[in-house]
């Protein structure tokens, strides 16, 4: 008659979810059938010994999050791709739990690998959908407002490489994207003889265009999907550093950080337009407002990562 151990190894090998077992200190002890079937990883192979299977992308911030998991002694889970054996990546949910005796001292982690991949799919296939939507009505925009051609492309990425320059994470840089699509999208309410006046504004119609942020948060509040964090760049955008922007008169920090990163580029791809009322400026010629600007209309320490950004390669993409 099998022993007990011999049953409960059978049932783990057996389980058509990947399972696995590490010690106190997170290295991987063992890994059942389904694991091995998916992966073809064997027993430990570098570091802890999962990262093999890791797709390259995911492994820093995969091993960071076990690596804290493993020292707080705490409960785990992440979202992460593996690699299978015919070479092809899928989306999987790992949890990890710690085992711990009578006495609260722990003896190992157990977890579960849980395939994610038609979920993340449809995740994916969303944000496309609603990037594409916010996308076309900035274009949509960039048309009526007479803008230069691209400016909502060009804008949105100058924006991701200041944000990656000054180390952004993902979610703000996600923000980034979808506040330049949007970021005017309240000039739509902007009647034509004010948006499209070929010569200097009047008080009362500056007072109208400067309504334009407060009518895009608005209009972009109603999409319903709109993070908070977006709808903040779209009604801070305009806002100084020096508090005599608008529309509610911040000033330096206060004022929040993607607003004050996207006015940087905003101002900047603005200047190398043609407008009805100005030629393009020239590359350098913008640099130097830019370094006129800082600590007055603009975040000095995001202006001169900017222009070393810049530095690095070319001002915008093609």
């Amino acid at each position: 008659m099998p022993s007990a151990s011999h049953v409960y190894q059978h049932l783990l090998e057996a389980m058509p979810v990947m399972l696995w077992t590490a010690n106190q200190d997170g290295v991987w002890a063992h890994v059942n059938g389904a694991w091995i079937a998916y992966t073809g990883v064997i027993g430990q192979t570098r570091g802890f010994g999962f990262e093999e299977a890791v797709h390259p992308d995911d492994e820093a911030r995969t091993v960071a999050v076990w690596k804290q998991a493993v020292e707080q002694r705490q409960d785990y889970q992440i979202e992460y791709r593996l690699r299978g054996q015919t070479g092809t990546y899928r989306w999987f949910l790992t949890r990890g739990v710690r085992v711990t005796d009578d006495l609260g001292l722990q003896l190992a982690w157990v977890g579960t690998c849980t395939d994610i991949d038609d979920r993340k799919r449809a995740e994916q296939q969303a944000i496309d959908a609603r990037e594409a939507a916010v996308r076309a009505l900035g274009l949509v925009l960039e048309v009526r407002d007479r803008e230069t051609k691209g400016h909502t492309d060009r804008v949105m990425a100058l924006a991701l490489r200041l944000g990656q320059a000054l180390g952004l994470s993902e979610a703000q840089l996600e923000t980034l994207r979808l506040g330049s699509y949007l970021h005017d999208i309240g000039k739509m309410v902007i009647p034509d003889a004010i948006l499209l006046k070929a010569g200097p504004l009047t008080e009362q119609e500056w007072a109208v265009m400067r309504s334009h942020t407060l009518e895009g948060e608005r209009f972009a509040a109603a999409l319903g999907f709109v993070p908070p964090e977006v709808l903040e760049l779209i009604r801070f955008h305009h806002e100084r550093w020096d508090g005599g922007g608008y529309v509610t008169g911040l000033s330096g920090e206060a004022i929040p950080l993607l607003a004050r990163v996207f006015a940087v580029v905003d101002v900047y791809d603005a200047l190398l337009s043609e407008r009805p009322y100005k030629a393009a400026w020239t590359q350098a010629q913008a640099a130097d407002y830019l370094r006129s600007e800082a600590g007055r209309q603009l975040d000095p320490q995001v202006v001169a990562t900017f222009l070393r950004s810049l530095q690095e390669g070319p001002a915008a993409p093609d």
